[in-house]
Parts: structure tokens; sequence; C-alpha cells
């Protein structure tokens, strides 16, 4: 190795170790707690990055913030036992704040994002998930009144149960992978819904896309009435039947004769198509 390439390395080295303090040094950490009562609420409102949330032990909600830009500011605001959160930011960007909240079991939830991804786990109160073009997860939510919105957005939802969903997306896909409960009204303009598992004995499922496909997937040990329309799309279930299924046709399937339980499906596509399997 050359003299001139003996000092070049050090430099490098020196170069490399300066950006990385730089990019660690942007960095802000900041953790709060708010002790609030029985059925609090909790609002949190990010532009800038994506909210998770998860169940708190206790009567307390702990706040977890890490910044990313010199541009954030936060603002933080408890009213009795309301929790108000929200970031500001003089530029734009979807990965300049990261927010996790653990909040108590029973509390109502608001979580609003643009693009940012929103997840929520492990919650009971009512929940409320608003999106525009980002990504919402949702699992293990139990006896819970779900609602969620999204633009353009993808929606999951995995491992709920007993819970009331009301699931809206302008063009976003929908999965719903092991859903129960005894109501739940899935509605996209034109992305994908599916939905895999098995539905319980009693619960209304309506689910409805104008040009995106239906994709259902439900035991065979599983007992449903379907009712499934397609205007100008077509259908291809693989469930047992005695009679053809068309397009343009109502159908119900597997609700033997005398039960009196059974969850119900409708489906509805306006030029989509309907996918039914029973594996």
């Amino acid at each position: 190795m050359s003299f001139r390439n003996i000092l070049e390395v050090p430099t490098g080295v020196v170069i490399v170790v300066s950006l990385l303090a730089l990019g660690a040094a942007a960095q802000d950490k900041k953790e709060f707690t708010y002790t609030v009562g029985p059925r609090a609420v909790v609002s949190i409102t990010n532009n800038y990055g994506p909210i998770t949330v998860r169940p708190s032990p206790n009567r307390q909600v702990v706040v977890e913030t890490v910044t990313h830009s010199d541009a954030v500011s936060l603002v933080n605001e408890q009213h009795g036992d309301r929790i108000e959160l929200r970031s500001m930011s003089t530029r734009q960007g979807s990965n300049l704040v990261d927010y996790t909240v653990l909040v108590p079991i029973d509390a109502f939830v608001s979580l609003r994002s643009s693009d940012g991804t929103i997840r929520a786990q492990g919650l009971r109160g009512d929940v409320i998930l608003e999106a525009a073009a980002g990504s919402i997860e949702v699992t293990d939510i139990r006896d819970a009144h779900l609602h969620v919105r999204t633009l353009t957005g993808p929606i999951s939802l995995t491992d709920i149960r007993g819970s009331h969903l009301d699931i809206h997306s302008v063009s976003g896909n929908v999965n719903l992978r092991n859903v129960t409960g005894p109501s739940v009204e899935v509605n996209s303009g034109s992305g994908l819904i599916s939905y895999e598992g098995d539905p319980g004995p009693v619960g209304e499922y309506l689910l409805t896309s104008h040009s995106g496909d239906l994709d259902v997937s439900i035991p065979a040990s599983a007992l449903v009435d379907i009712k499934a329309r397609s205007i100008k799309g077509q259908s291809d279930p693989d469930f047992p039947i005695a009679t053809g299924f068309s397009a343009n046709r109502t159908g119900n399937l597997l609700l033997k004769p005398g039960t009196i339980t059974g969850s119900r499906f409708e489906l509805r596509s306006f030029r989509g198509k309907i996918h039914l399997k029973r594996p």
C-alpha cells in the first residue's frame, strides 16, 4: 500500500463515522406517561409517520415518540380522561416521527394518518382507524366496535373475535382472517375483499365491492347461509351445491334443512368476480 493510500483510508473512515453520528443525533426519543380513568379517550393524529397502539397493563397511557427530523414538533394534551396527541411539521414526509402508545385495554381509541402505517393490537374498546394511502393492520381485537376507513391504503384484519366491524376503503384491498362477530360490514370501491376462516355459529357478514373481486374461504365444518350476486362479473363457487350457480343468481349454500344457527353471508359485486372455497 502506498503512503497516499495509507492516509486516505483513515480519512474515509472518519467521514463514515461522522455521518453515522449525525444520523444518530437526528433521532430524538421521548416518553410521556398519563394516568386516566375507565373508558378513557385517546386520540392520535400523525401525518408524518406510523402509529402503533397496544394495551397497557394498568390505567396509564404511555407514549413513546421517535422523531427523525428537526422539522417535527409534538403536541400532547390531557383533558381529564381524554388524551390528544398530534404531530406537526414544517415539511412533508412519511417517516419523520414514529408513535408507539400503550393504552388501557378498555379505552376509546382514534388513530389518524395520511400515508403512515397504523397498527392496533390487543384492544377491547371502541376503535376508529383512518388513513389515506397508508396501510392499516389490526390484530387480536375482542368484544369491540371497530371502524376502519382508507382511501387507497390496504386493510388487514386478523384474529378479530366477537366484534362489530364497519370497514370501508375507496380502492384499497381488505383482507380478513379469522374474523368473527355479530355484525361485519366490508365495502371497497375497487379493491379485493378476501375472507378466510370459520365465522362461528352466529353472525351477519356483508361484503361489497363495486369492481373488485370477492374471495371467501370457509372450512367444510362450518354451517353458513350464503347469498352471492355479481351483476356483470363471474362466479366460480367451489361449494358443493345441487343446482347451478351463475353470476346473476342468488344462491343459498350449506345451511342444512332445519338448522336455525349459522352465520349468514351476503356477497355483492357489480363488476368483480366472486370466488367461494370450502377447504
